[in-house]
């Protein structure tokens, strides 16, 4: 499988600029496509912002990378997650050999994030490459500023979950829509509808469900603990797409969510997913790539 990825020049983020901290690099005015429309948000600084509050979810200590580099790395069970990886020169593969030591020493399975945008990363793909690592997600980030300002579905009702009875519902169709699967085991629908009822109750997320004619189509959920809030999870089930409910979930989301100063949001989307496209619809700006490999 190639790892060196294609991207649409119309989708692919071209940084020309460096920022002057290592975080990450600039990017130009928001990418759009021909039907996007222009948005007046500082793309440097808001891009800034949000790899650090995501390099804030990496806090974990990890194998000692000098004189190789640095990284970020969070522990998952059986699993290592590494991010944030800044690669001097021609010590990407050092780097990846220490990771992958030190893992294997431990019974853990390695997940490399990459954002190919960043200084230090450039290198990264091909050592990980030839680490036998393969490509397993590619994502693009994209930020909105202010309300949804599109035409919603009548038909369409959200609001937020607050039954139990609802998140279940949310579960189901969260598993019909991304994997395809309209008889889920019981037993995992109940398991991750429990961890996302307790993420609510912290305060962590707040769920919304989608009715069309009084039937459960979509969903999603947001972010809540940090700074820049992101929108995650969004789905309709099949037989209800194109109808708009996206746009009615988006919609209402981000008017709950922003605030006069915080009027932020930002959500990822897989590269090729045709939600890419209404996402530069309604006015999200392309910010940056972010690969996963295992």
């Amino acid at each position: 499988m190639a790892m060196v990825r294609h991207i649409r020049q119309d989708a692919m983020p071209s940084c020309q600029r460096t920022l002057n901290r290592p975080d990450c690099r600039s990017v130009p005015p928001p990418l759009k496509e021909a039907f996007g429309t222009a948005s007046s948000m500082d793309i440097q600084d808001i891009t800034r912002r949000i790899l650090i509050q995501r390099r804030s979810r990496f806090p974990d200590a990890g194998p000692v990378l000098q004189p190789a580099g640095e990284a970020r790395f969070r522990h998952e069970g059986s699993r290592l997650r590494v991010a944030f990886a800044s690669a001097r020169a021609g010590l990407a593969g050092e780097m990846v050999a220490r990771v992958l030591r030190y893992a294997r020493a431990r019974g853990l399975g390695v997940q490399w994030v990459v954002v190919p945008q960043r200084l230090g990363e450039e290198e990264l793909p091909a050592a990980l490459t030839a680490a036998g690592f393969h490509l397993t997600e590619s994502l693009l980030l994209m930020a909105h500023e202010g309300p949804i300002r599109a035409s919603v579905n009548p038909a369409i009702s959200t609001s937020p979950i607050v039954t139990w009875q609802a998140m279940l519902d949310y579960e189901h169709g969260s598993r019909e829509a991304f994997f395809d699967d309209p008889s889920p085991v019981e037993m995992a629908v109940l398991q991750r509808a429990r961890d996302r009822w307790r993420e609510q109750e912290h305060g962590w997320c707040r769920y919304y469900i989608a009715l069309l004619h009084g039937r459960m189509v979509g969903g999603c959920y947001i972010s809540l603990f940090e700074e820049i809030p992101t929108i995650m999870g969004v789905y309709t089930v099949a037989g209800a797409r194109r109808q708009g409910v996206a746009t009615a979930l988006l919609a209402h989301a981000i008017a709950e969510t922003i605030r006069p100063g915080h009027d932020i949001c930002c959500l990822f989307v897989r590269h090729g997913n045709p939600a890419e496209h209404l996402y530069y619809r309604l006015g999200f700006a392309g910010l940056l790539d972010e690969d996963t490999y295992a």
